[in-house]
């Protein structure tokens, strides 16, 4: 079953994510880049108005250096989301910048994000199998330059979603994604799949959440069952999601 990720910005968009029935929320501010870090406080009144309700995941910001990468994450981990989400940024302190967290990628529960329009000349989901992160998501970068399908055809996304799920990484799916992409996307049976502009008013990303996109979105992915978890999604609450 595919999980629905909601990208907010603030603890009212929290609120209006669950009331749609989001099965993840993303805290991300949009108007800081592709993975824009909300502020440390912010972050503190969204973990607390989830109170438990969903899992979380926090993005660092839009960062390339090691030693600024690695402070980044710890510092997202110490407030207690469930997932820390970390951009695979095209530059040549990437590979160091993983290496750097291997020590403590699996309790820290990271979620490597693959730009679909930037990809690393490196093999970042066997790095991310190796180092233990939890997952990858791919996304896209340029938020004007297209979609993801746009950017990869289904067959491609097909074997690179088999080749992460095969060293045991869970799969999800975001960058600029729309209402028109959802079936297609949902025929390949990600983990999740992310929203942020087509949950927003006039589907900009830089505006509110509205309720009538959230709620179109989720109608056309099947609702997870009660109680239900993926597999990779620990029952008891991780430290962090990268």
């Amino acid at each position: 079953m595919t999980l629905l990720l909601a990208s907010v910005r603030d603890a009212a968009e929290v609120e209006l994510a669950i009331g749609a029935g989001a099965d993840i929320i993303d805290l991300k501010d949009p108007s800081r880049g592709a993975l824009g870090a909300v502020a440390p406080e912010t972050i503190e009144a969204c973990v607390s108005r989830v109170d438990g309700r969903t899992p979380i995941s926090a993005t660092i910001g839009d960062l390339l250096q090691v030693e600024a990468v690695r402070d980044a994450v710890l510092k997202s981990a110490a407030f207690g989301v469930d997932y820390v989400k970390l951009g695979i940024f095209p530059d040549a302190e990437a590979e160091r910048c993983l290496m750097a967290l291997q020590p403590e990628a699996a309790q820290l529960r990271l979620i490597l994000v693959l730009f679909a329009d930037a990809l690393p000349s490196f093999d970042a989901i066997g790095l991310a199998a190796r180092i233990g992160a939890a997952g990858i998501m791919f996304d896209t970068l340029g938020k004007g330059s297209g979609a993801l399908p746009d950017h990869l055809t289904p067959a491609v996304l097909a074997g690179e979603l088999a080749s992460a799920r095969a060293q045991g990484l869970t799969v999800g799916l975001a960058g600029s994604l729309g209402a028109k992409h959802v079936p297609s996307l949902l025929a390949l049976e990600p983990d999740l799949l992310g929203f942020r502009g087509a949950l927003c008013r006039d589907g900009n990303r830089a505006a509110a959440l509205d309720p009538a996109r959230l709620a179109a979105i989720r109608s056309l992915i099947p609702q997870r069952l009660p109680n239900f978890r993926q597999p990779n999604f620990s029952e008891a609450a991780p430290q962090a999601l990268c």
